[in-house]
């Protein structure tokens, strides 16, 4: 039987559906290689750097060390105003809440071939709804790292140019033979110094040769022990001061006694100046001041009144002047006295004479 060259329905069907496996296996491989966990649930996050230093799309995310996540897209976050570059994260949820505003995110480098990943130290806190914006830590590359050092050796050399030029400490300590010359006489006189004390010459070498300092040192130390052990088993003023608590207590209780009166002082003070007693009133009370000032000043005018009357007798003004100072004046009323007694002596003697009674 010959073969049909004719291509049936059949087969066309049989093949649209082997490319379909095929592109639907490619499309499966493709995204099995940017994500790794394909039925999880997962969150988006958002960083901003100022250099993703090489990182691509499809790089992995770690959370302290554990992959959780792939790096979405990388792209300029407003190419007119910044530089600044946005990562966008494709993170599992679960992961993404022990995310928060105190975790570092910074871009690292794995294994000899570069390969870039995006490492997040988890924060010390737990979000049920953890942030999704953040700001990477800036990455330090081996080109910055190279004109650091650069800029580094440039100092040194520098610093190697001023010293050989003899400028500053370590330039004169390397160009000047000052300091040599100078070490080596110390060394010398250093020398010299050291044989004379073994020689015995001088104080030093005294001490060092002969015993006797030793010895006197030795003899004052044992009799200052001497003393302190005779101070201890005797029974002197010194042993009594340093064992003995008596002159202790007695101070003690003097000290309190001391205490005592001082209280007792100020207490009987307050009472004297206190308002209610009389020393506190002459003290205090200004009424009883202005009172004491009245009295002294009538008393000093009632003085003055009596020494003007005084003046007034003494001149002869005056009826009491006139009986003190005129002798006749005197003599008068001590005769009008005289008669007047003559008279009360002669009416007791004869009152009929004065007084006469008559009933018809």
């Amino acid at each position: 039987m010959e073969r049909s060259d004719q291509i049936g329905w059949a087969q066309v069907r049989a093949g649209i559906f082997i490319l379909a496996a095929l592109l639907l296996l490619a499309g499966a491989i493709l995204l099995m290689g940017q994500k790794t966990k394909l039925f999880t649930p997962t969150s988006t996050l958002t960083v901003t750097m100022d250099n993703v230093v090489g990182l691509k799309a499809g790089a992995p995310v770690w959370l302290a060390g554990v992959d959780v996540g792939v790096v979405q897209d990388i792209r300029f976050q407003d190419p007119r105003r910044s530089n600044a570059v946005t990562i966008t994260l494709q993170v599992d949820r679960e992961a993404t809440k022990k995310v928060g505003p105190d975790s570092p995110i910074t871009i690292k480098t794995r294994g000899l071939m570069g390969e870039k990943y995006v490492d997040i130290m988890p924060s010390q806190q737990y979000f049920e709804h953890p942030p999704t914006s953040f700001r990477g830590q800036p990455v330090h590359t081996l080109d910055d790292v190279a004109q650091k050092a650069g800029v580094t050796f440039d100092k040194l050399n520098s610093i190697v140019d001023d010293i050989r030029q003899g400028k500053g400490t370590l330039g004169k300590l390397a160009t000047d033979t000052t300091l040599y010359t100078n070490t080596v006489r110390l060394t010398a006189e250093l020398h010299e110094l050291t044989a004379t004390i073994n020689r015995g010459q001088g104080s030093l070498g005294r001490f060092a040769r002969n015993s006797e300092p030793y010895d006197r040192l030795m003899s004052i130390l044992t009799r200052a022990d001497k003393t302190l052990q005779d101070i201890q088993t005797s029974q002197g003023t010194l042993s009594r001061l340093i064992y003995d608590k008596t002159l202790y207590v007695k101070l003690s209780a003097l000290a309190d006694k001391s205490i005592q009166a001082a209280d007792d002082v100020r207490e009987l003070n307050r009472k004297l100046t206190s308002k209610e007693s009389t020393i506190g009133m002459l003290l205090n009370d200004k009424a009883l001041y202005d009172q004491a000032v009245a009295l002294v000043t009538a008393a000093d005018r009632s003085m003055q009144d009596l020494e003007a009357i005084t003046t007034r007798i003494k001149t002869g003004r005056g009826t009491a002047g006139k009986l003190i100072n005129e002798q006749e004046l005197y003599d008068k009323l001590n005769k009008t006295v005289e008669s007047l007694d003559a008279l009360v002596l002669d009416i007791r003697q004869h009152p009929g004479r004065y007084v006469k009674l008559s009933l018809f």
